[in-house]
């Protein structure tokens, strides 16, 4: 994590002294200013050209603003009463944002994916030294 952390474009939230993680994934938000304005979606792309397959964008662990569920529940729940509000696209922009900036990797906790960590630490400097080749 200390690793990733030094990349200028990846903001990892620092874990408190005596914390111990229970994450499923270590999340960091990327900071396209750092690289340029170089798009997230082309910046995760040069990772996994790198491969770097792990690398994630979220999906499912979006605002819920934005699942199909919260914003048209009828399909699903026909009773649902069709005068009460639902949410809609800019309803949490903080949680959005947070969302549309964020890259996510697994959680290696065992001795032996030391190395498989430093690879992805590798693939994430590469991408970022030549990112203007991206631009």
């Amino acid at each position: 994590m200390r690793e990733l952390g030094q990349i200028p474009e990846l903001e990892v939230s620092p874990m408190p002294e005596g914390v111990m993680s229970s994450w499923y994934a270590l999340t960091a938000t990327y900071r396209p200013d750092q690289l340029g304005g170089l798009p997230l979606d082309r910046f995760h792309a040069a990772l996994v050209a790198e491969g770097a397959t792990e690398f994630d964008r979220p999906g499912c662990t979006r605002p819920l603003n934005q699942l199909p569920l919260y914003r048209h529940p009828s399909p699903l729940f026909p009773a649902y009463p069709s005068t009460r509000s639902r949410y809609r696209e800019g309803d949490f922009p903080v949680a959005e944002k947070a969302h549309a900036d964020t890259i996510k990797l697994p959680v290696w906790h065992r001795e032996q994916d030391l190395k498989l960590a430093e690879q992805y630490v590798s693939a994430a400097r590469k991408v970022s030294e030549h990112h203007k080749e991206l631009l």
